[in-house]
């Protein structure tokens, strides 16, 4: 009998744990929000300059991209299960050295991405207040001074709403995205009533006489999709992927609600974002060409919507502009702590910033723990620190939504690739016998087609975006050199491997230096091709063909060494989820318990 209690206990808490990770409609809100944010509000614009009406095309390529990359990702987050997997993984498979790049990366990717947003909720402020000449620049190239201080002030917004426990942020990530979702589908329907009611009104919109809409050619529209936000409008899908070792595994089972939050969120947007660029399409065909500071769409609506809808829809529109940032602001700051929090318990980084007296705030008073619970789930270090970088990159670059949207997606790129090496090495080694062939192949597929789309951002794009990897590498690994004999550091321990390229230690090293002088190499030859000989959309494509084949060798390289280091360093990997329940097989990382979504996860 002493038994039953025992089982009744163990029960319960089986189903606290189970009711605290997430939900299939979290994980699609997570990723949902994640991408639904300023691309979808500011890039049709720059597309349509970009490459004219053909930008449809490359909104439709740009998705494409993002889902091979999507099912690399969940190939490999379904096979090897893990919250701030996007670290842990290239830690287990390549070593220490490459996770700290790949870190270094992430980091900067995550927490540069709201600063961007910040601008973008400034813009959308300023266009709906009509204070344009106060808070933008002459030019509309960046901020004025008043501008950077809204954008500032609005990120600490941001940071403030992170601190709510998981459950409240999810509830109220998921009401905003549904709107998110909503106003854009409006603006489609509109469209179609447009075609179907033509309206006498004239649309009032910015325009920009001297602009062309762009060359009608395979280079434009290829070099669009990364020069002009269609692949920024795309990143955040990756949210649950933060998340992989905190699904649900009751009912449908866990891989299944995976598969559907991402591949329905990658191919829902792509579908959303070439209906959105016929709009941009509609409004050029009568107005002429659109100024890349214009409001399009509250234009639009207030042009073609039944005189009673006109306003409502303006509004909407306008409000959408400033919560669809917000948003995916508010997911990037949610997922990031997760990540460093993962890096902090790989011993990459300062070993407070993942401990349970540093991750929570205890909750005062009977109302606010009915509100929040005991405490509230954050990592309020990580949170300062990521607020400081968002404030840092905003003002570094003056408030300029291309060079942090560019910068964003560039460091996306290199750290979307490298899920491809670990998948591909993977398959050869721990999980051999539940990975097939096509998963190398759509591998090493993602990874040359991101080097390419690399390549043909130019080197106006791409020497931003290294630059600031450069630096957060040079952070991660001096860091250690300068905490030396200093114990709450423990990345000391790291950064001399970086320096050994022989013996059986070495695999990491190398896999760092391939990786990070692989993408240095490409920024050269983007350098090449604008300076070195004449500006010509075949002499682009020329260069991306030796750029794909040194992708396909290096791939190999890395996978390579990945094999090797494996051997050294078994890793230590989390069970495969499940496609369907199975209540007798709980989930285990290396033997430890079911990672809840709290603060330790």
């Amino acid at each position: 009998m002493s038994g039953q209690p025992e089982a009744s206990a163990e029960a319960a808490a089986e189903l606290r744990a189970e009711r605290r990770r997430l939900s299939a409609p979290a994980l699609f809100f997570l990723a949902a929000g994640g991408v639904l944010g300023s691309g979808w509000t500011l890039g049709g614009v720059l597309a349509d300059q970009g490459a004219g009406s053909w930008a449809v095309f490359s909104w439709l390529i740009g998705g494409a991209l993002m889902l091979v990359i999507a099912a690399v990702m969940v190939g490999l987050s379904t096979a090897a299960p893990k919250t701030g997997g996007l670290i842990f993984l290239p830690l287990q498979s390549s070593g220490p050295l490459l996770a700290t790049v790949v870190a270094a990366g992430l980091w900067t990717f995550y927490a540069v991405n709201p600063a961007s947003e910040a601008v973008a909720m400034t813009r959308a402020v300023a266009a709906w207040t009509h204070t344009e000449d106060a808070l933008l620049k002459a030019h509309g190239t960046g901020l004025s001074a008043a501008g950077l201080g809204w954008a500032v002030l609005l990120l600490l917004l941001v940071t403030t709403v992170n601190l709510l426990g998981p459950r409240l942020f999810l509830a109220v990530n998921g009401v905003l995205t549904a709107f998110k979702i909503v106003v854009p589908l409006l603006i489609v329907l509109l469209l179609v009533y447009a075609e179907l009611h033509p309206s006498g009104r004239t649309i009032h919109v910015a325009t920009a006489p001297s602009a062309e809409p762009g060359r009608f050619d395979l280079t434009s529209v290829l070099t669009t999709v990364t020069v002009s936000g269609v692949i920024y409008a795309y990143l955040g899908f990756q949210g649950p992927l933060d998340f992989a070792g905190s699904v649900r595994r009751h009912g449908r089972g866990e891989a299944a609600r995976f598969r559907r939050a991402v591949y329905g969120t990658v191919c829902g947007s792509m579908l959303l974002y070439a209906a959105l660029q016929f709009v941009v399409i509609y409004i050029r065909h009568r107005v002429g060409p659109i100024d890349a500071s214009a409001d399009p769409y509250t234009a639009f609506a207030q042009a073609v919507a039944p005189t009673w809808a006109a306003g409502p829809m303006s509004t909407l529109i306008n409000l959408d502009a400033v919560l669809s940032p917000a948003g995916s602001a508010m997911v990037f700051t949610y997922v990031l702590t997760r990540e460093v929090a993962a890096l902090s318990r790989a011993h990459l980084t300062h070993r407070g910033l993942q401990t349970s007296r540093y991750s929570v705030i205890p909750v005062r008073g009977v109302r606010l723990r009915r509100l929040f619970g005991e405490r509230l789930d954050v990592y309020w270090l990580i949170l300062i620190v990521d607020f400081f970088i968002s404030t840092l990159a905003l003002l570094v670059v003056d408030g300029n939504w291309v060079v942090l949207s560019s910068v964003t997606s560039i460091l996306a790129l290199v750290v979307y690739a490298t899920p491809s090496v670990v998948l591909a090495a993977l398959r050869r080694g721990a999980h051999k016998g539940e990975l097939r062939f096509r998963h190398h192949v759509l591998a090493e597929t993602a990874f040359v087609s991101i080097a390419v789309i690399f390549l043909l951002a130019g080197w106006d794009r791409l020497w931003p975006g290294m630059a600031a990897l450069t630096a957060s590498c040079a952070l991660l690994f001096g860091m250690p050199k300068w905490a030396e004999g200093r114990r709450w550091y423990d990345a000391r321990l790291h950064a001399p491997q970086l320096l050994r390229l022989r013996g059986e230690h070495s695999y990491s090293a190398r896999s760092a230096l391939v990786l990070y002088g692989f993408f240095g190499v490409t920024t050269l030859i983007s350098l090449l091709n604008k300076y070195a000989w004449p500006r010509h959309p075949a002499v682009e494509l020329c260069t991306a063909l030796p750029v794909a084949v040194l992708a396909a060798v290096c791939f190999h390289w890395l996978v390579r060494l990945s094999e090797e280091y494996m051997k050294v360093h078994a890793p230590t990997l989390p069970t495969p989820m499940t496609a369907a329940p199975d209540e007798s097989a709980p989930e285990t990382s290396g033997g430890a318990a079911p990672e809840p979504v709290t603060a330790q996860s």
